[in-house]
């Protein structure tokens, strides 16, 4: 069944003291004409909204969500939020809106708004602030955080594209991992590792891959035969602990049920890496980037089986370039946007599996950030 991308939201009931809104649909970027209802309720009355209807709310239609939340806050506005589906559920907590939410009919069920999974070697990123200097280059470094090694020729190909219409010498490089001490110019990353070259480096985000948000599978051995509750205290792993599916396995899996506090974890420092893992039985579970999987040989795939999958619509990949690039910011999203209409950039977007690029809206990115710096400054 096709997911509706418009909002319908009814008006259900109202009196002096409480509005309860039926909310159907989508909850995006198109969604914020009609999210303006919300905005015109009295101070300090209760709301009920039913989300028994809501298919889907992504990071844009969060952070309008956020804004709202945050008004109804300073206006004493009381919340309860019902019957949200499994992935909303989850989002609300991962991003921590739930505190906003007053669930005290719903009782019985799980807090609304847990603690963040917390692992005790998470490191704390402090944002730089050293001043930025404009830095002219004969060549550009261009890194990629690749999703499966099957892309590698197309990106290889999309770096020949960008020397073309760039009329720049670009060197290319495939990364498991970006850090700080990396010399990159142009970057194709993960989204935590967008988000800390944002925060540390001041990059700017130029463009994300349209319709592909990164999602998680969780992995057995087809040979096990237990349910994904019957994996308490097992060993886990997963690429890195600096990584949103780490953080987006393990959401998912409390929201099943499982404590994943209780999981033994394991970082192996990439993907297939992590697969050997499992396959030697080493460990029992597997985190891995749902496009990751997708791209594993039917040969990888005979010994594994997924046991759950996250479709969150949250967060993704970003194209972002160095500050001292910041002024052609549009000249690099023209000759990316342009791809499409063009007969070797079209075929290049299929080498990469990459449906087209779309812009990075700021609201999305405010959200992604936020996670981030909530998830990296704990201890």
């Amino acid at each position: 069944m096709a997911i509706s991308d418009h909002l319908t939201i009814h008006t259900v009931s109202s009196d002096a003291k409480k509005f309860h809104f039926e909310c159907i649909g989508s909850i995006d970027i198109n969604a914020e004409k009609e999210l303006q209802i919300l905005q015109q309720v009295p101070e300090q009355v209760h709301v009920v909204l039913d989300f028994k209807q809501i298919e889907r709310v992504n990071s844009m239609g969060l952070s309008l969500l956020l804004k709202i939340f945050e008004d109804w806050e300073q206006r004493k506005i009381t919340l309860e939020v019902k019957n949200l589906n499994r992935m909303v559920s989850m989002l609300f907590k991962i991003t921590g809106l739930g505190r906003f939410v007053n669930n005290e009919k719903n009782s019985k069920n799980k807090a609304i708004n847990p603690q963040m999974p917390i692992h005790a070697n998470r490191k704390k990123i402090v944002a730089s602030t050293k001043p930025q200097q404009k830095n002219e280059k004969n060549k550009l470094n261009f890194v990629a955080s690749l999703q499966s090694g099957q892309q590698l020729t197309g990106w290889y190909l999309l770096n020949t594209y960008l020397q073309r219409n760039l009329q720049k010498a670009i060197h290319f490089e495939q990364l498991q991992d970006v850090n700080n001490d990396h010399e990159i110019d142009l970057l194709f990353a993960k989204p935590f590792e967008s988000c800390e070259m944002i925060l540390n480096k001041r990059f700017v985000p130029v463009l994300r891959p349209q319709a592909e948000a990164d999602e998680v599978v969780i992995i057995s051995r087809i040979d096990d035969k237990r349910s994904l509750p019957e994996f308490t205290g097992c060993s886990v792993v997963t690429a890195s602990e600096q990584s949103f599916v780490y953080i987006l396995g393990r959401f998912l899996c409390d929201e099943t049920g499982i404590d994943s506090s209780q999981f033994q974890f394991q970082f192996s420092g990439n993907e297939i890496k992590s697969l050997q893992m499992l396959l030697k039985k080493k460990v029992d579970l597997l985190f891995m980037l749902k496009k990751t999987y997708e791209g594993l040989s039917s040969f990888s795939k005979k010994g594994i089986k997924v046991l759950d999958e996250s479709a969150t619509d949250f967060a993704f990949h970003f194209f972002s370039v160095a500050p001292h690039l910041s002024e052609k910011v549009a000249e690099f999203k023209d000759v990316l946007s342009n791809m499409r209409n063009q007969e070797n950039g079209a075929k290049i977007l299929e080498d990469i599996v990459i449906e087209d690029w779309c812009n990075v809206e700021k609201g999305e990115l405010d959200m992604m950030m936020m996670v981030f710096e909530r998830y990296n400054s704990r201890n």
